[in-house]
């Protein structure tokens, strides 16, 4: 930078005549405090373009981590939910179970009803049999 600078007052001085030979040195100064060398330019631009790049590998190597784990989480609540299933399908057996049960204990309940009428009716037909009875051998 500095051999920049001493060339570009030396060749300028050179082509035009200098009048303040300070203030040539400032303009000088100026204009290369500014400049950047190009090997210096690129050689930062690589290290932060190589710095970017790994950044955005990193983050796709995240992103395709997650994408992983957010499947194998979709993939338990999908085995959750086939066990629900099972579960249910099983109730709906069980279910099944108690109505046929219950059937069951209706039909004997009718026959129990049946059977208690006529039993019933057996009793008061014995009862008036027996009254009958009483009241002929009174009568008599």
């Amino acid at each position: 930078m500095k051999d920049l600078a001493e060339m570009l007052e030396e060749e300028l001085s050179e082509a035009v005549e200098v009048k303040n030979p300070k203030s040539l040195h400032r303009y000088i100064s100026l204009l290369t405090g500014n400049y950047v060398e190009q090997n210096i330019h690129d050689r930062q631009y690589n290290e932060l373009s190589g710095s970017i790049r790994e950044m955005l590998t990193t983050i796709r190597e995240g992103f395709r981590r997650m994408d992983e784990r957010f499947a194998a989480q979709d993939q338990r609540f999908e085995d959750v939910n086939t066990r629900f299933d099972d579960v249910n399908r099983r109730f709906e057996d069980v279910n099944k179970r108690f109505d046929d049960i219950n059937k069951r204990f209706d039909d004997i309940n009718k026959r129990f009803d049946r059977q208690h009428k006529l039993i019933s009716l057996g009793f008061a037909a014995i009862a008036l049999i027996i009254a009958s009875f009483n009241l002929t051998v009174l009568l008599s």
